[in-house]
């Protein structure tokens, strides 16, 4: 009977069940389900289902945090017996538990878990890896910010995730907050324009760049004392990948009510 529940459709008590028999060891069953319902291959994920399993690790309570942290290091470490593609949504559905579980309570080995995941080579993993430190954010800001910080230290794709995980508007609302997420874009920049050129189409970079292509529009909408003066840097620098970088921001429509204030950075750009 358990094999034909649809995980997208089923009830919170029969989702609830599914995890509980997945910490107790029965898990194959549920991540065959969960691979089904997956959308993969495709364009799109379900992220719907996975902030579902994310709610539930969030609710995981301490006694069964490390049967939790164990299924999920399965799913991130891909030992399932599935195709690469639902292999695949289930380390980052993994990602995304592990930022929850973090968010109910500091755990070194969920942080563990998570700062492997930043690092992944599947953008998927990467991607929910920013999403579980954004539950951490929205709970416990100054523990997310300490742990962004760190990824900035981590390499070009830690760096990434950092981004993502504070260039994010509803995160952004508190002034103090807008502020220390600026202080992470731009020390992401520096990280960026840090590597030398010979090395600047690594695609690990190339990954860091494209994230801050939107990023610094995020943080100039939210604190603009912070992000006008970083985009002006920007359009002003002899760096041609700074000024790819704010040449991207510029066209974002979050950045329209900010037009008299960027005459600068556009006057900048406008020059060869």
């Amino acid at each position: 009977m358990a094999e034909s529940v649809d995980e997208t459709t089923a009830t919170d008590d029969e989702f609830e069940r599914s995890w509980r028999r997945a910490l107790d060891g029965d898990a194959d069953g549920w991540e065959r389900r969960l691979a089904a319902d997956s959308r993969l291959p495709g364009p799109r994920a379900n992220l719907e289902l996975a902030h579902r399993v994310a709610d539930l690790a969030q609710r995981t309570p301490p006694e069964r945090r490390a049967d939790a942290l164990q299924l999920l290091r399965r799913w991130l470490t891909g030992e399932p017996d599935l195709p690469e593609p639902h292999r695949e949504y289930l380390a980052a559905v993994a990602a995304l538990s592990v930022g929850a579980i973090i968010a109910a309570e500091p755990d070194p080995d969920a942080a563990a878990l998570l700062d492997e995941a930043t690092a992944d080579p599947r953008w998927r993993v990467r991607e929910l890896a920013a999403t579980g430190l954004q539950r951490v954010l929205a709970v416990e800001w100054d523990r997310g910010l300490r742990q962004a910080h760190a990824w900035l230290l981590a390499g070009p794709l830690p760096t990434r995730a950092a981004v993502a995980a504070v260039a994010e508007p509803a995160l952004l609302r508190d002034p103090r907050h807008a502020a220390e997420a600026a202080s992470v874009v731009e020390r992401a920049v520096d990280v960026l324009l840090a590597v030398p050129a010979a090395s600047r189409r690594d695609p690990d970079v190339r990954v860091l760049r494209q994230a801050l292509g939107y990023a610094v529009s995020v943080i100039a909408a939210a604190d603009p004392d912070s992000g006008v003066p970083l985009l002006e840097r920007l359009a002003t620098s002899t760096d041609a990948d700074a000024r790819w970088v704010a040449r991207e921001n510029l066209t974002k429509a979050r950045l329209r009510p900010l037009a008299d204030r960027l005459v600068v950075a556009r006057d900048a750009l406008s020059r060869p």
